[in-house]
């Protein structure tokens, strides 16, 4: 089964998510409903947790005592992390050194960097960036794959048993943009915005679009004109990681020796092919940072969460182009010639993208630049493929007023994102969370007037703070 794929056999998705009432109930506050109207509203809705209410009438005066404070009801907190799947230091340190990457290096010049240590063993993609978004490990966190493996169902947002740093921020009062982080549809309730990671997909003949594929609901209308089809990705987008114009023509493919004439066709049979992923993957990407863009100068967010997917696909296309005779089969000179640089240059994009983020989250604030793994690609006398071609340590950069600035720090769990985050934000770490905050990163200052602060947990209506 495509894992990016939605059919209806494989999903069993009725209703939103009844996670993050908190969150929601803060939004319906924020839309200028009563306290007594926003809690008839969620009971209408089904997103009321049997909550109770004490937790509530509290939570209730924190929310109407905070609407008086601006956009979000707190003040002087901002955000941006841009999860950047598979970005590999061995790859990004030489471009670097070339002047390739602007925006990342001037990220890690003025702020703190690291290894960043994915699960092990080796997990895929939506499992890790889950743990990277609750700070807990897949037996608490619940997300093991793509699919479950008992029912055969498409893992969903509503299989998550553990709250997402987005959650516990919204239901703190802060504002959250969340676009095409894996596993988010189908949307939940936050406070702010959320484009799942199905919205890219358009619709197609006898495949409609799912329900509550943003939050809320009206947003899809508003966003719709940004999703960018592969079939909308241009010769000339093509042409900027590909060199197709090297490809060898049949002719001269006939004039080789067989063994290398045999590997020659095969690799140009796969040409057409090898296009159509990487204009998929482009489409993507094009299409999340549009949503990103929109929501970010439109909604001003005050912590924005935006996933890439397109490094880690490029690499698993593309990475045998660029070591032909180094990963253990054979690789033809023309997908060589055609490829070879594709990687390189899909990192080059994707520092393009980081930039335009950049530029509209502006001053202030903490920038999060993070990968999910590494990528070593496949070897000799390894199958490739899947999971096999990650490497073990991904990379994390930090840059902010309150970060350390030009500082390498010892390698990184990706358990310690969302206690980091947490802890930049002021609120305690819950003791059942499987990270611990990067204080190494954080300026002792920042400390000083912000320690590290614990709580039992966020899992439950009690395990909420509150620092007013």
């Amino acid at each position: 089964m495509n894992p990016y794929e939605f059919p209806p056999s494989a999903v069993n998705v009725s209703e939103r998510p009844g996670r993050g009432s908190r969150a929601a109930l803060v939004a319906l506050v924020r839309e200028r409903l009563t306290p007594r109207a926003a809690l008839v509203a969620l009971v209408r809705e089904r997103l009321l947790r049997p909550v109770t209410l004490v937790a509530l009438v509290m939570a209730i005066a924190v929310l109407v005592a905070g609407q008086g404070c601006g956009q979000s009801g707190r003040v002087g907190r901002r955000l941006l992390l841009v999860g950047i799947d598979g970005a590999e230091w061995s790859v990004i340190e030489p471009m670097i050194a070339e002047g390739r990457l602007p925006n990342l290096a001037r990220l890690i010049d003025e702020g703190a960097s690291c290894g960043l240590r994915s699960l092990e063993p080796k997990e895929k993609s939506p499992t890790i960036w889950t743990t990277i978004a609750t700070g807990k490990l897949p037996r608490k966190h619940g997300i093991g794959d793509y699919v479950d493996s008992g029912s055969g169902r498409l893992m969903t947002s509503n299989t998550r048993t553990a709250r997402t740093v987005w959650d516990i921020l919204g239901s703190e009062g802060w504002t959250v943009a969340v676009v095409g982080w894996l596993i988010s549809w189908p949307a939940e309730p936050v406070n702010g915005s959320m484009v799942t990671d199905y919205f890219r997909h358009g619709p197609k003949p006898g495949r409609p679009l799912p329900e509550h594929l943003t939050y809320p609901d009206e947003l899809l209308e508003e966003i719709e004109p940004l999703r960018l089809s592969p079939d909308g990705v241009t010769k000339e987008d093509v042409a900027r990681f590909a060199d197709l114009d090297t490809v060898m023509s049949p002719e001269e493919i006939q004039g080789l020796p067989l063994e290398e004439m045999l590997v020659e066709m095969n690799g140009l049979s796969s040409i057409d092919a090898t296009v159509e992923a990487l204009k998929g993957l482009h489409a993507g990407d094009r299409t999340f940072l549009a949503a990103a863009r929109h929501l970010m100068t439109r909604r001003r967010p005050d912590a924005t969460f935006v996933y890439l997917r397109g490094v880690d696909t490029a690499s698993h296309k593309f990475w045998a182009a660029a070591h032909r005779g180094k990963v253990g089969f054979a690789v033809s000179r023309s997908e060589e010639a055609a490829f070879a640089r594709t990687v390189e240059r899909y990192y080059e994009y994707a520092d393009e993208m980081l930039g335009q983020l950049l530029s509209d989250f502006g001053d202030g604030g903490t920038v999060i630049v993070c990968s999910d793994h590494g990528f070593e690609g496949p070897k000799p006398g390894r199958r490739p493929g899947g999971i096999r071609d990650h490497g073990p340590v991904g990379i994390l950069v930090m840059a902010g007023d309150d970060v350390r600035r030009g500082v390498r720090i010892d390698e990184q769990s990706v358990r310690d994102i969302t206690p980091t985050i947490l802890t930049l934000f002021g609120l305690p770490v819950a003791a059942d969370m499987d990270g611990e905050p990067i204080t190494d990163a954080v300026t002792e200052s920042f400390l000083a007037d912000h320690p590290v602060r614990s709580i039992d947990t966020y899992e439950t209506p009690e395990g909420s703070f509150d620092e007013s």
